[in-house]
């Protein structure tokens, strides 16, 4: 084999990256950002009025049956589902035993929402019904939803109590982009029925699942999936609170996660025609210029490619091979070939 006869590197080179997942962009056809203002378009200026909507979650709470000298709490969410924002300036709730907490003097943004808690403690044996009021500043101003509950008499010997399966959920790393779930078993241990009023879940991430408005009866159980979907890279934190009419009405688990942001990963591909001649195979060349290529591959591969793992985003390589014939005399080098990784 004549050290002048190079081979020709086909321009095959094909670089890969995993793709990295973007948050906080808020960019319009045309390039602009979003924006928001909250205001109302004027008419004649080419902008839609805007509209304020306060919707809740649910128009009634029941919260069953209930032992007297217990409480248990429910939730309702409130969103602003118009295009305006809307502050909430009154939260009440009346009727016997019935109380409320949350959302005070809080101005939502669209598609924003927040979380009233109503807590039900019967004060005697006996049906109670009540209201609870929000008042905002939407086009709905006043929202009125119906509350519910019974009063029990407790039997002698008689016990209610719900168990779960671990006081904390750790999910340990997940990847942004990936989401895992984790059950957690809830347990009647006691002697009489329970009924779970409430299933929810706190933190950025975190979702729950499953339980919601079963009644368990002694020594029965039921899941609850908790989802851990995080929405950035760091660590996270929050709570599993589930309400029932147990005598440990409210049961809180710590929720705990780390979102990992996903890696960047590049490689190129070379492909190139098999020598002509009698080849025992190649040795593949690279450097950051044609002139300063070094041998990438420690020994003669037979294959008439090659895949580099370790190359950088961002940076430029140049690519060159050779053949190698049974007296092991390696031909010149191909013409070389430049490949450019992408930052992203």
């Amino acid at each position: 084999m004549s050290k002048s006869s190079p081979l020709a590197l086909v321009a095959i080179a094909i670089i890969l990256s995993t793709t990295l997942a973007a948050t906080g962009c808020g960019l319009l056809p045309g390039g602009g950002s979003s924006s928001s203002s909250g205001g109302k378009g004027n008419p004649g200026d080419g902008q839609p009025a805007t509209s304020s909507q306060l919707s809740p979650s649910s128009t009634t709470v029941n919260f069953g049956n209930l032992t007297v000298g217990n409480s248990t709490v429910q939730s309702v969410t409130l969103m602003d589902v118009g295009t305006a924002n809307v502050t909430i300036s009154s939260v009440s709730a009346t009727g016997s035993g019935f109380s409320a907490s949350g959302g005070l003097n809080v101005t939502l943004t669209p598609n924003q929402s927040i979380t009233i808690t109503v807590n039900f403690d019967p004060k005697g044996v006996g049906n109670a019904q009540g209201t609870l009021s929000i008042s905002s500043d939407a086009s709905n101003p006043s929202l009125s939803l119906s509350l519910s509950g019974t009063g029990m008499a407790a039997k002698a010997g008689q016990t209610s109590q719900l168990s779960a399966s671990s006081s904390s959920v750790s999910f340990g790393n997940m990847t942004v982009g990936n989401s895992t779930v984790q059950p957690v078993t809830l347990l009647d241990v006691g002697t009489t029925n329970i009924t779970i009023s409430g299933v929810s879940a706190t933190g950025s991430g975190f979702s729950a699942s499953g339980g919601l408005n079963v009644t368990l009866t002694p020594n029965q159980s039921v899941t609850v999936d908790v989802n851990f979907d995080p929405t950035g890279p760091g660590a996270v934190t929050g709570s599993l609170t589930i309400s029932s009419n147990a005598t440990n009405s409210v049961v809180q688990l710590g929720l705990s996660g780390t979102g990992v942001a996903e890696v960047k990963t590049h490689k190129v591909a070379l492909n190139w025609q098999p020598s002509t001649s009698a080849v025992i195979g190649y040795f593949v060349y690279r450097g950051p210029a044609a002139s300063s290529l070094s041998k990438l591959t420690g020994s003669v591969d037979p294959s008439p490619s090659y895949t580099d793992t370790s190359v950088v985003g961002g940076q430029t390589y140049v690519y060159a091979v050779t053949s190698v014939d049974s007296s092991n005399v390696e031909s010149a080098q191909s013409s070389p070939l430049s490949v450019t990784i992408p930052s992203q």
